[in-house]
């Protein structure tokens, strides 16, 4: 379950980030999962041949179906940094990691025996297609050149083989025992050794035995196969594949090319100081021209979220007028008050989804006083009215009541994909280091998803 449209801003949000860096997500956050989902995508075709599919136009029936062969493989790229990555695995991007790892514990000594469904639930399996890896990172797949055919996000293209033989030769001995690409279709040796591997109606036991080597790899497996620590921004040694792909001639990757050049231009101590310096200097885009706005009257508003947050604790509840009586929570209410003015006053044009900001910005603005108490009042039916996914608290009379708040230290925020956007270009030597008012967002919670 999401829980990161906290103001009902998220689509707006999107707007933006589609305007600086197009064809990503937030999620898209590491070179080296494109290159695992390319082998991971062309295996699990070549597993779909081997129980029977042929190649059709892709219905959303055939997607499926690739999907059922496609989800071990994500699973067991999880299980396979665990198993390798030493003790910081918890510093790299694994979507299930907490049901993988006790799983894989159990697991391996007899991987047959194993849990189904990777120690996940039906209900958890099943929202893995949204939650998992490939749910990350399927605009890459749909939207960049060369990567599936026709952009169908499933049908392996030029691309996504190049970067599939590349992992699958530094896999080495512990890859599968049949050569990544190979077509039952065409090549008789092919066919008969897919005809050995066997039929089966359950996906993962199939890839369990089929690829029992998984958790083992040599001295370089960790720099050559495994995703990236968070923190890591060196070039990845596939970067002659994935910089053409990422930051090409296309419209797309030429954008994205000169929007983070100009993040390492700015020397912004901060986010709001990049995306002041971005709407400067592409200001004849109507979108990114007040994505400065934007920032501070969504920063404005979370900030005034996490205070409420912070005071209501573990409680069940706690009353607002204790809460605006905070001096903390009185100044960001007079901030968010400023920014929904600001924003009234600079965003102008239309564009899709700008009424969700102007919707915000007039519920602070109409709440007919600049107290703090009308401020809270004011958030908080927009929270429960407009906000996506789970309700952090909710207003009930004079009572703040405590629903799905967020746990420990986390702070959801809305974000514009400039992290993943430099991240990525690091990666790919477009930039030569990560510009330092993004360096402490390696961990931002733009896409936050609770377990079941």
């Amino acid at each position: 379950m999401r829980r990161g449209d906290t103001l009902g801003l998220r689509a707006l949000a999107d707007r933006f980030a589609d305007a600086v860096a197009p064809d990503l997500s937030n999620r898209t956050r590491d070179g080296r999962w494109i290159t695992i989902l390319a082998w991971s995508l062309v295996r699990a075709r070549e597993a779909s041949h081997a129980n029977g599919a042929r190649d059709t136009a892709v219905s959303e029936q055939k997607k499926s179906s690739y999907y059922t062969w496609l989800r071990p493989l994500e699973l067991l790229w999880v299980a396979r940094t665990i198993a390798l990555a030493g003790t910081d695995w918890r510093k790299r991007s694994l979507s299930g990691q907490r049901r993988v790892q006790p799983w894989y514990d159990e697991a391996k000594e007899a991987k047959s025996r194993a849990a189904p469904r990777f120690g996940m639930s039906v209900e958890q399996f099943s929202a893995y297609r949204q939650t998992g890896m490939y749910g990350a990172y399927r605009l890459v797949f749909r939207k960049l050149p060369g990567m599936t055919i026709l952009g169908d996000g499933w049908t392996p293209d030029t691309e996504t083989i190049a970067l599939a033989k590349w992992l699958d030769r530094r896999l080495g001995t512990s890859r599968p025992d049949w050569k990544v690409g190979a077509d039952p279709a065409e090549d008789d040796a092919g066919t008969n050794k897919f005809k050995r591997l066997g039929r089966t109606q359950d996906e993962c036991h199939w890839w369990l035995r089929q690829w029992d080597r998984f958790d083992k790899g040599g001295a370089n497996a960790d720099a050559s196969t495994l995703p990236r620590q968070k923190t890591d921004y060196s070039v990845l040694p596939e970067a002659t594949l994935l910089k053409p792909l990422l930051f090409g001639s296309d419209s797309a990757g030429v954008r994205r090319t000169a929007i983070a050049n100009e993040i390492v231009k700015s020397n912004g101590a901060d986010e709001q100081a990049v995306c002041m310096h971005l709407a400067r200097v592409f200001g004849s885009d109507h979108t990114i021209a007040v994505l400065p706005q934007f920032t501070q009257l969504a920063e404005a508003g979370m900030n005034v979220m996490h205070l409420m947050a912070e005071r209501l604790g573990n409680k069940a509840s706690v009353g607002l007028d204790d809460v605006a009586a905070q001096p903390p929570v009185r100044r960001a209410c007079s901030q968010l008050h400023d920014a929904a003015r600001v924003w009234r006053d600079a965003a102008k044009n239309e564009f899709r989804h700008i009424n969700q900001a102007h919707d915000f910005a007039d519920a602070i603005l109409d709440a007919g006083s600049i107290e703090a108490s009308a401020c809270l009042r004011a958030v908080l039916f927009h929270h429960e009215a407009r906000g996506g996914g789970l309700r952090w608290f909710v207003l009930r009379g004079d009572l703040i009541e405590s629903r799905t708040p967020p746990s420990g230290d986390a702070r959801s925020r809305y974000s514009f994909r400039l992290w993943p956007l430099c991240r990525l270009a690091t990666q790919c030597g477009v930039l030569r280091r990560m510009p330092a008012a993004l360096v402490d967002d390696s961990d931002a919670d733009t896409e936050e998803f609770i377990d079941g």
